[in-house]
């Protein structure tokens, strides 16, 4: 949505000095960029139990389950702009439990089995936006659901999405040991990338963990995965294209 008073702030410039005029339309979106960030207010949180150990992989969320982030092994979990009067669904395997956010602007909860304790926690405001990695998940727009990987039949993931996924490309190839055993294994790449020199092994995100490493995952497990062509988000490591996998509630990395 257009500002229409920067606008003509950048029409005046234009008129007078096209070398203004650039320098303005830099500054406007250096602005507009930080009006955007300052929008988007972190919410950080902590789960532990009763004997203070922390609670990891809780799923929480807001109004909308798809929209959702989940606890790290410490405990930790962040959201965004979360309201004065919203309340939290954190989900600990097939329990879930709705606790009002009071006004608060972060939050320590205690949680075993039917009961929770919540209050304020202004450590954890004062961490901003740094004090976790990932935040909410979004429901992918494009990818292979936890149904369609099931219904290929196929027990491992990597051998279930050969044919799903346009431009993913896996195939199976055989090599020994040092004894000469021989032994079978599936790769799999992205557009087709093949080199002589340089590995085209695509990044794995698996539940926010990073590795090159295809992980050792059933069907079973996943949720979904996603395929970004395009890797440039994750710099280098995501020049042969990434691969995002959520994981079902209740399953953990191997």
């Amino acid at each position: 949505m257009h500002n229409p008073d920067l606008l003509i702030i950048f029409e005046m410039f234009t008129i007078t000095n096209p070398l203004s005029a650039m320098k303005a339309l830099a500054f406007l979106s250096a602005l507009l960029i930080s009006l955007s960030a300052y929008a988007s207010e972190p919410f950080n949180g902590r789960i532990i139990d009763f004997t203070g150990k922390p609670v990891r992989r809780a799923k929480v969320y807001v109004n909308n389950p798809k929209y959702f982030t989940k606890s790290d092994k410490e405990g930790r979990f962040g959201l965004t702009d979360v309201q004065p009067d919203d309340t939290l669904h954190v989900v600990i395997g097939r329990k879930t439990h709705k606790i009002p956010v009071d006004g608060a602007k972060g939050i320590s909860i205690k949680i075993e089995k039917e009961q929770f304790f919540s209050e304020e926690d202004l450590e954890l405001v004062n961490m901003g936006m740094g004090y976790v990695r990932k935040r909410e998940y979004l429901a992918p727009r494009s990818g292979v659901t936890h149904e369609q990987l099931v219904a290929t039949g196929e027990t491992d993931l990597i051998p279930a999405l050969r044919g799903l996924m346009p431009g993913v490309f896996v195939s199976s190839y055989t090599y020994k040991d040092a004894d000469d055993n021989v032994f079978s294994a599936t790769k799999i790449n992205i557009r087709n990338a093949t080199s002589l020199y340089a590995s085209t092994a695509p990044l794995w995100v698996v539940d926010g963990s990073e590795s090159t490493t295809p992980p050792s995952l059933t069907v079973m497990e996943v949720e979904s995965v996603e395929v970004l062509k395009d890797g440039a988000g994750y710099g280098t490591r995501g020049a042969n294209g990434v691969i995002i996998v959520r994981l079902r509630d209740g399953i953990g990395l191997r």
